[in-house]
């Protein structure tokens, strides 16, 4: 089967110390059906893969390798720090 060229966007919700690097809403172009992994390096966040990250697609907790598909909505979940 071929590549897939089809594009469209999705919308990349972000909390606490990401809100402030990307803003809370972000909607991104896409081609295809990229992983996870491939917007958070797109995105230039590849250092938090490795730093305690959590993503969810439409609302449900995945891993980086799932992917995405226009209309998707992949919100950004750094870990929670207290005191």
């Amino acid at each position: 089967m071929g590549a897939d060229f089809t594009s469209g966007s999705i919308t990349v919700l972000c909390f606490g110390p990401l809100a402030d690097i990307l803003g809370k809403t972000t909607n991104l172009a896409i081609q295809g059906s990229p992983t996870c992994r491939e917007i958070i390096t797109k995105l230039s966040l590849s250092e938090w893969l490795e730093n305690g990250l959590k993503i969810a697609i439409n609302g449900t907790i995945c891993d980086f390798d799932a992917y995405v598909t226009a209309g998707d909505e992949l919100a950004l979940l750094p870990p929670v720090s207290g005191g």
